[in-house]
Parts: C-alpha cells; sequence; structure tokens
C-alpha cells in the first residue's frame, strides 16, 4: 500500500511538473492608424478587442518546445467603400510575447474591395472636358461600374470607343444593358476583369485617355500597371483620388450641380526610359 501511495504522488509530481511547463504566448499587433477604429482583427477566426491602437492576443497553455502557427487577419477599413483584408500567419512558442505589424502593405497577400460609388453626370463631363476628349479618342475606364465614364463621352462628345472592366459580373452585366439602352452598345465594350491583374488590364493598351473613380489603395496599386501599358501621351483623369506616388500635373476643384466641390486629378503619359 506504501509502495503504491508513493507511486501516485510521483505521477502527480510529474504531471505537475508538465503542467508549469505549458505557457501562454501574447501576440500584440499593430494595425494601419488611419481607420483603427473600423478596423477588426481576428486570430484563428476569433475576433481580437482593441485598446488604444493595438490588439493583444493571449494564446491558451501552451506546450514548451514546442512552434505554434496562427492565423491573424485585419478588416480594415479606411473608409465607408474601400475594405481591405490583410491576412498574416505568426509562429510563437510557449512564453513568448511577440509583435506583428499590420501596418505595412503585401501587394500579394492583401485584397482590396472597393464599393462602387456613381459619379456624377456633369462631374463625368468635367472629366472629359479636363481629358479634352475628342471624336478620335479611345476611352479606359477600369473598375467601370455602370460605364458613365465611358458611355456619356461615347454619347455626348462623339468618342470613337470606350472600354470598361469591373470584377463584379453583375456590375458588367448592368453595364452592357446600360450601353445598350443608350444606344451606344456597339461602340462600348463592358469586360469582366480585375484591375489588379495586368493581363486582364492589357486591354487598356489601346487608349488615348483613362477616367478612373476608385480609392487610394486600389489606385496605388494600379498606377503602375497603368504606366506600364498605357503608350505615351495617354491623358488620365481622376475624380477625387490620386494614384499613389506618381505626381499629377494639374489638381483642380470643380463645383457640381449639386452645389458640392469635386476634386479631379490630371496625368499625361510621358515616354518610357530607353534601358
Amino acid at each position: 500500500m506504501r509502495a503504491l501511495c508513493v507511486g501516485l504522488v510521483a505521477v502527480a509530481l510529474i504531471g505537475s511538473a508538465c503542467g508549469q511547463d505549458k505557457k501562454a504566448a501574447t501576440i500584440t499587433i499593430k494595425a494601419p492608424e488611419r481607420g483603427h477604429k473600423d478596423t477588426i482583427v481576428k486570430v484563428d477566426g476569433v475576433e481580437v478587442k482593441e485598446s488604444e491602437g493595438t490588439w493583444t492576443f493571449t494564446t491558451p497553455a501552451l506546450e514548451a518546445g514546442k512552434e505554434y502557427t496562427f492565423k491573424v487577419e485585419a478588416l480594415i477599413e479606411p473608409n465607408n467603400y474601400t475594405k481591405i483584408t490583410r491576412p498574416r500567419e505568426v509562429t510563437v512558442k510557449a512564453g513568448d510575447a511577440v509583435k506583428l505589424d499590420l501596418t505595412t502593405e503585401d501587394k500579394k497577400l492583401d485584397k482590396i474591395v472597393v464599393r462602387w460609388v456613381p459619379t456624377p453626370d456633369d462631374i463625368v463631363d468635367e472629366m472629359a472636358k479636363l481629358a479634352k476628349i475628342g471624336k478620335d479618342d479611345v476611352i479606359f475606364d477600369p473598375g467601370c461600374g455602370d460605364a458613365v465614364m465611358l458611355i456619356r463621352p461615347v454619347k455626348k462628345l462623339g468618342a470613337k470607343k470606350g472600354i470598361g472592366i469591373d470584377i463584379d459580373p453583375q456590375m458588367v452585366k448592368k453595364a452592357q444593358d446600360k450601353a445598350k439602352t443608350e444606344g451606344v452598345s456597339e461602340k462600348v465594350v463592358i469586360k469582366e476583369g480585375d484591375i489588379l491583374n495586368e493581363k486582364d488590364m492589357a486591354i487598356c493598351a489601346e487608349a488615348s485617355v483613362v477616367l478612373i473613380y476608385i480609392g487610394d489603395d486600389l489606385g496605388a496599386r494600379m498606377a503602375p500597371v497603368l504606366q506600364k501599358l498605357l503608350k505615351p501621351g495617354t491623358r488620365v483623369v481622376s475624380h477625387r483620388f490620386r494614384l499613389g506616388d506618381w505626381k499629377p500635373e494639374k489638381t483642380l476643384t470643380v463645383r457640381g450641380a449639386d452645389g458640392d466641390d469635386y476634386v479631379l486629378h490630371y496625368w499625361v503619359v510621358k515616354e518610357k526610359d530607353k534601358k
């Protein structure tokens, strides 16, 4: 009986020691300051509470000596029409205290979705005026929505052709139907495509004018593709948003029919550097 008791005590002590080897780890996450109040951070699908611009996740007790990988995802909304999903993975061991910086963009991992918001007709006309659209121009609109930026210049100014792509198949159908209703379907081509996919964007090569209304985040990602694919002399006009570090040649403010002010940016594609 005494030997059995000693054995039970030994097992209990070993179990206690093993239990002491298990420790939690902490992951402190930093997300973009811009709009951080609207940012949601999840670890392995579980939402983490935010405190003063950081999110701290405490893992379950982890076994010593082993590595554990956690999937972290930040859902960022810098404005009411842009949603950025930023996924990362972090590996920790028992007792670790690690920091994860989600303020840096990763073009391969980050996913950006922009909700369609229409540009008023009179502002589209102002954009066309700034671009000096004429009868020989081919217009391209990446993320074209209902294709108003293509239909109006073709119909009102007699532009030669309009080309648009949109990632939403339902919006593509809507734009195609609208072009047909407006009587310009033979001159306005709308295709499903991703503005961050260079192959989809290759359709812009024949454009002489680009009209854009898209968020800063997507615009910054798209700018190098435009500069690469567009021919020299192509005019680019953006409603409100800039295109990353591509400096516009002109920025002006116009007054809309609704009484609001609208900012327009203007670029001209330069000759490619010869290497």
